[in-house]
């Protein structure tokens, strides 16, 4: 299914008003929500993510979650991914788990450095090497809420990196203000980035604490829109 891969997305994730942060063995609980995603009118997905304190793999830092259902009716999810971030927000381990005929997962390593991108499939592995991104969100066209956490809020350029794919494309964030913006049929003022300029803009729409409420790529139809909490 051709999703986000056309038009890099970012956000940042939002986190649920009514949830109290829970600890877990994993590390204290700090989100965890649903995004519908829509195309025009029909709903093409759902995305049920968790955000913990704290790296699976040790140390300071976050990982986030996702079972990632495309179509939103499927029984299982299209994808289950886990991303670790450091303490400035910046990506530093992924795993994508694709439920596809060959089943492939993809292990990405950042470094200062490099990046490392591992491939398996039933059929082999494959390797690949890129050159260090210093500021970078992670994209992949089954996903939204993995790309979910910004590195950095403020304005500037960031380098939108497919994983899969191995593309990056640089490009910019700006703060456009609050504003007003219908969600579920109620207008609310909420803060309002772009990312990108032109026909392949994304809008972005944040509440009051920062989280991610609404985002819109009108060049492909595409909105994703944070379920409420009650």
């Amino acid at each position: 299914m051709r999703y986000v891969s056309a038009t890099p997305l970012l956000a940042t994730v939002g986190l649920a008003a009514t949830m109290s942060a829970t600890t877990t063995a994993q590390g204290l609980v700090l989100d965890r929500a649903s995004f519908v995603v829509t195309r025009g009118s029909e709903v093409i997905g759902r995305e049920e993510f968790t955000l913990r304190r704290g790296r699976q793999s040790g140390g300071a830092g976050l990982t986030l979650t996702v079972n990632a259902l495309y179509p939103a009716g499927r029984a299982s999810p299209i994808m289950v991914a886990t991303i670790e971030f450091g303490p400035d927000s910046q990506p530093a381990t992924a795993r994508l788990d694709l439920d596809a005929q060959n089943r492939p997962s993809v292990f990405v390593a950042m470094s200062s450095h490099r990046v490392t991108v591992r491939t398996l499939t039933p059929r082999g592995e494959s390797a690949r090497q890129f050159p260090a991104m210093s500021r970078a969100v992670m994209l992949d066209e089954f996903l939204l809420s993995p790309l979910a956490l910004l590195p950095g809020r403020q304005e500037g350029q960031l380098t939108i990196f497919d994983a899969r794919r191995g593309s990056r494309d640089v490009t910019r964030l700006s703060d456009r203000g609050m504003g007003s913006v219908e969600v579920g049929g109620v207008k609310r003022e909420l803060r309002h980035m772009t990312l990108g300029s032109g026909p392949g803009i994304h809008h972005l729409w944040f509440d009051e604490s920062g989280y991610l409420i609404k985002v819109d790529i009108p060049q492909t139809g595409i909105t994703a829109v944070r379920l409420p909490t009650r």
